[in-house]
């Protein structure tokens, strides 16, 4: 090799480094031929001319490998999606016919599903490299690399940077990177329920109500929801939500989840068995002030309601003995039986019955109908007590034994 070419050549591999990765002017394209001839013309001292004398020298132009790779700075698919491309080029800015490869960084929530060139669809970036590699790409070419890929759910709002590096073939060590940041709009979406849940309370008188509302973030990211009780008609009051004082709140919810709610309320003493009221928890998104959905709940006053009877029987239990037209004698055993029902929509308990036996008879004996009574006497007063609860429908008695005087 000259002095020459040698000199030529230090200079390509001091300027490669600066060739990759920009544009610029058009090189002087490779194996060009560099002719430069110099005239020499002259006389003697006598003034005769001569035929100029020539000299030439030559220098063959070697091979500068470049590349620039480009993509749009930002793309905004939705999340979750599929389906999305985004468009790579590569221009050869080198001064010759070269072919190149390409490695990509894929972000976290982006999954690349295939590849495109030139029309035809590769599956995996081993096949898409192995295409590239013998596509002549010329001097001031471009090769166009599209990228099919997914989004994840949960990435609104996210900033998620996808590089392509490409490489020279001749000359590997020359590449040049690019990035698109994939940036996903935020789309909120709210849901509560239940849509018509029921629940039955007693009036309060003191003890505090909870119901449960499920608040589900359906949006892509990440977003707090204003929180808003509300009830109507005066028969219930609204304590706190969701563990703030008052009819409102708030939460936090990550993109997919799901947040329980509570909502603590009281019934009005006053409340009439079979009175309903609406019990609602509306949720509305800051991300976006027009997304909001209510849940409810139907609540129903309930109340116990006793009614009781008291028959008269002969002291065999079974042969009622009539008021009117039915007699009994001095020294003659009767039972009363007293019975009581629960009519009403709730519970009853702490159930005690007085009853003040007349003095025209004697006290003998008392018994329940089953285990829960407690009875005694005193004072001629007989007492029963049932442990436990009477449930709505339900009915106890006990029977006392007397002798008539």
């Amino acid at each position: 090799m000259t002095k020459t070419m040698r000199a030529i050549a230090v200079a390509a591999m001091a300027l490669a480094p600066f060739v990759a990765g920009r544009a610029q002017a058009q090189l002087t394209p490779e194996g060009t031929t560099i002719t430069n001839t110099a005239t020499a013309s002259y006389t003697d001292a006598n003034g005769n001319t001569y035929t100029n004398v020539t000299a030439t020298a030559s220098v063959i132009v070697g091979f500068l490998p470049g590349v620039d790779a480009a993509s749009p700075a930002t793309v905004t698919p939705a999340s979750p999606s599929t389906g999305n491309s985004l468009a790579f080029t590569v221009t050869n800015t080198g001064n010759g016919t070269d072919s190149v490869n390409v490695a990509f960084s894929v972000p976290s929530g982006v999954a690349v599903t295939g590849y495109v060139v030139g029309g035809t669809t590769y599956t995996t970036l081993a096949e898409l490299n192995a295409a590239l590699s013998v596509l002549p790409v010329t001097q001031a070419s471009t090769v166009t690399v599209t990228v099919i890929y997914t989004v994840a759910p949960g990435k609104g709002g996210s900033t998620m940077p996808l590089t392509m590096t490409a490489h020279s073939i001749r000359t590997p060590a020359t590449q040049d990177p690019t990035t698109t940041n994939i940036s996903p709009p935020v789309s909120a979406a709210v849901s509560v329920t239940p849509d018509g849940g029921t629940a039955s309370r007693l009036p309060s008188n003191g003890t505090q109500y909870s119901e449960t509302f499920v608040v589900t973030n359906n949006g892509n990211a990440t977003d707090t929801y204003t929180l808003l009780g509300a009830t109507t008609g005066g028969t219930l009051t609204l304590v706190s939500v969701n563990g703030t004082a008052g009819t409102g709140s708030s939460v936090t919810i990550a993109a997919g989840a799901t947040a329980n709610v509570t909502v603590v309320y009281t019934v009005a003493n006053a409340a009439a068995a079979g009175t309903t009221a609406p019990l609602t928890l509306t949720a509305t998104s800051t991300n976006n002030a027009a997304i909001s959905d209510p849940g409810s709940y139907t609540i129903t006053v309930v109340k116990a309601q006793l009614t009781m009877s008291k028959t008269a029987y002969k002291d065999d239990q079974t042969t009622t003995i009539n008021g009117t037209t039915d007699r009994v004698l001095p020294g003659q055993y009767i039972q009363y039986k007293i019975a009581v029902t629960n009519a009403g929509t709730a519970a009853a308990q702490t159930i005690s019955i007085s009853d003040p036996l007349p003095s025209e008879v004697t006290y003998q004996s008392a018994s329940g109908d089953a285990a829960g009574w407690t009875i005694s006497t005193a004072s001629g007063t007989v007492t029963g007590t049932l442990t436990g609860t009477l449930a709505p429908g339900a009915t106890r008695y006990f029977w006392i034994r007397v002798l008539v005087k």
